[in-house]
């Protein structure tokens, strides 16, 4: 069996939302390569990241010497400084990254870097307000990602009609029109898991498909995800 490649990243920015996504990236297992001017802030991440740069991104010269065209994802994360966070993420485009994700401070900021290119924009606090409020009033349904204004990743509880059911059997991409991508089953993750795959009634689903398609299955889910609080 080949062995798998580590994901190589490059997180420039250093503030909340940077630092804690290093350390979930390099918690995870990927190769996370970390640059900010503040060499504070490169002190406290070293040991949470494969390397650790204190230097001004904003040096395309700085960014080349390092090797980061050869990255497989970009995320500029220095929303508060707009002009520079716009002239990294087209760098980092310029450049040839497969994947540039950038953190927005407002809409416009937003709409300026989906503009230049950025393949995904982030505004993390409007994010997180939308995604708790969904959860209140949709509480048998986490959004995980919403890709655009038709096409969503959501989490579900297993619905009653699906439990002991092999996925063969249940032929959702037909019946529902949604795709399985994993299966939460206590420490277990099933990832794309096959047509002998049997739904249990404890298990937590991750699927995708339209807005509409994901709101019908999710009403189907039999339980709501804030049990698991509620039980807490």
């Amino acid at each position: 069996m080949a062995k798998a490649v580590k994901r190589e990243f490059v997180v420039i920015g250093l503030g909340l939302f940077g630092t804690s996504l290093t350390r979930k990236l390099y918690e995870d297992g990927a190769s996370v390569l970390v640059i900010d001017k503040d060499p504070d802030k490169i002190n406290e991440i070293d040991a949470y990241c494969t390397q650790a740069i204190c230097a001004d991104a904003t040096d395309e010269r700085i960014l080349e010497k390092l090797g980061i065209k050869n990255m497989d994802v970009g995320i500029v994360c220095i929303a508060s400084e707009i002009e520079a966070s716009i002239f990294i993420t087209l760098t980092l485009k310029q450049m040839g990254l497969p994947l540039v994700i950038a953190k927005a401070q407002n809409e416009r900021h937003k709409d300026i870097l989906k503009k230049i290119g950025a393949d995904l924009v982030l505004v993390p606090e409007e994010e997180m307000g939308m995604k708790i409020g969904g959860q209140l009033t949709k509480p048998n349904m986490i959004e995980i990602l919403s890709l655009n204004e038709k096409f969503r990743i959501i989490e579900i509880k297993t619905p009653v009609k699906w439990q002991n059911k092999t996925l063969m059997q249940l032929k959702l991409t037909v019946t529902e029109k949604v795709t399985i991508l994993l299966i939460k089953r206590g420490d277990e993750v099933i990832v794309t898991p096959d047509g002998s795959c049997t739904l249990l009634p404890d298990d937590i689903i991750v699927l995708s498909g339209s807005v509409a398609d994901t709101k019908r299955v999710a009403g189907k889910a039999t339980e709501t995800i804030l049990d698991e609080f509620d039980a807490e």
